[in-house]
């Protein structure tokens, strides 16, 4: 479905352009008669391909590639997955035509599912502070407790007309002092409730982010013009960033840690300075950013790409990566940063005319939440849960610190070369858990001789049968499966 749709966006882009299929075959240096086969949807673009059809129509690959209508795909898919909307009873076709037809129906109906979601995550964490959160066990204990009191009071002073002066003015006052107790209690109440730190956050702009970097395929050349602006202050070349992160450290109120973390640390902060104006730019204009929560979130993430692209200056890390072959070892010993911060700038090598591997990028903790995606075409990182069992994300948990790697085949015949590995979010301390985080990379086998970890794996023998997500795989017979499969 998505490469049909790249066919008639060619297409339309074509028309708009007021260009003949001649035309357009002459600018992008192929013959008329693939440009009509490729418009009637008959032969697939590849990308080296669709980035000079996008250069002839004056556009740029995410007007043509189809991939924020893969995206709507597989997450309307991951709806009809959902017992509790769809039982099963949807069929996949129906999405694809969906978009195709309604493309503005198919995000509302995403919209409203998100909605959904977030009010059932609401309502349950709701409960869950209604039985356990003890300020409320014991403010409701105090309500009843003074309601109690109030109520004796005043059936003793109906029942009693006896009762003399003093008597009646003690239990006046017990009556005057519980009430004022019930309304203090009240109040407390409604601030617990009114106060925005205790409401529950919606997991909405989050994925709002997700989807504003997907869009920008993990790369802001804005961005990347900022870090190697300010290392040309400090002479440019293999040194700068290391200069840089001395010259911060000294201007700072303290010593830097000499450690990646605390060398990130410092960048960091120096970021928020370097490009505060254009983060705010890219995240004012970008339409999935809808909340101010995400707006806020969005420019937390930019800050830390200006971090890493200081700390990892693009022509010095793309060259490190393809001569060692992302070797993630290396460049973090080459440029002094973590397993994490290494991994995540490979999957941001996407410079027109000097890119790197291409990558997906994952990063779950052991419970399997999924705290960062980036897709690939072919390859969907689940939203709305998670993903394959048979993934090497899950499995690095078994040996923290070693790589676990191998390829994978989709139901879709596409097939990925894997690897993570678990590595330490914070020191281990006596008496408390690892906490540990899985970092995922994920490329075409196509790519695979350009990545250290394909080797010494038997494609032919070894390649692993994997699904996306179990209720989205048609791999009935996997030993693996946590559900049945929704869609067939």
């Amino acid at each position: 479905m998505p490469q049909a749709l790249t066919g008639l966006k060619i297409k339309a882009l074509r028309k708009a352009r007021g260009l003949t299929q001649h035309e357009l075959a002459r600018r992008a240096g192929i013959s008329a008669s693939y440009v009509n086969l490729i418009e009637a949807n008959k032969r697939p673009v590849p990308m080296a391909l669709l980035d000079r059809i996008a250069v002839a129509l004056d556009g740029d690959r995410a007007e043509l590639d189809g991939e924020s209508e893969r995206r709507r795909l597989h997450n309307l898919n991951e709806i009809a997955s959902d017992p509790a909307i769809a039982n099963g009873r949807a069929d996949p076709a129906g999405a694809e035509e969906l978009i195709g037809r309604q493309p503005e129906w198919a995000e509302i109906i995403l919209n409203l599912y998100r909605a959904y979601r977030d009010r059932n995550e609401a309502v349950l964490a709701l409960a869950d502070r209604l039985n356990r959160d003890p300020f409320l066990g014991e403010s409701i204990h105090s309500v009843l407790t003074r309601v109690t009191s109030i109520r004796s009071a005043a059936e003793i002073l109906i029942d009693n007309d006896s009762l003399g002066a003093p008597d009646r003015q003690r239990f006046l006052s017990i009556i005057s002092d519980d009430s004022g107790r019930l309304s203090d209690t009240a109040r407390e109440l409604v601030a617990f409730f009114g106060n925005t730190d205790t409401r529950v956050r919606s997991a909405t702009p989050m994925e709002n982010v997700d989807a504003f970097i997907s869009d920008a395929d993990n790369h802001f050349p804005t961005l990347e013009n900022v870090a190697e602006t300010f290392l040309r202050s400090f002479g440019g070349g293999a040194g700068a960033a290391q200069e840089a992160s001395r010259i911060v450290a000294e201007g700072g109120a303290a010593a830097a840690e000499p450690t990646p973390k605390g060398r990130f640390a410092l960048m960091r902060k120096a970021a928020e300075e370097l490009a505060s104006d254009a983060v705010q730019a890219i995240v004012a204009e970008h339409s999935s950013l809808g909340s101010d929560v995400a707006r806020e979130l969005a420019a937390n993430a930019l800050y830390s790409y200006v971090a890493g692209a200081i700390l990892m200056p693009y022509e010095a890390f793309a060259r490190a990566a393809l001569d060692r072959r992302c070797d993630l070892d290396q460049l973090m010993e080459l440029f002094g940063v973590s397993y994490e911060q290494a991994a995540h700038r490979l999957a941001t090598l996407r410079r027109p005319g000097a890119e790197g591997v291409h990558f997906a990028y994952m990063r779950s903790d052991p419970s399997g939440y999924v705290t960062k995606r980036l897709p690939l075409p072919g390859l969907h990182l689940p939203r709305y849960g998670t993903a394959c069992p048979l993934w090497a994300i899950y499995g690095a948990f078994q040996t923290p610190g070693v790589t676990v790697r191998h390829f994978g085949a989709l139901p879709s015949g596409d097939e990925f070369l894997f690897f993570a590995r678990a590595v330490d979010k914070s020191p281990a301390t006596i008496g408390r858990p690892r906490h540990l985080q899985s970092i995922l990379l994920a490329c075409a086998a196509s790519e695979a001789d350009r990545v250290v970890y394909g080797d010494g794996i038997d494609r032919a023998q070894a390649t692993i049968p994997v699904g996306t997500v179990c209720r989205l795989c048609s791999r009935e017979t996997c030993r693996h499966r946590q559900e049945k499969p929704l869609l067939v």
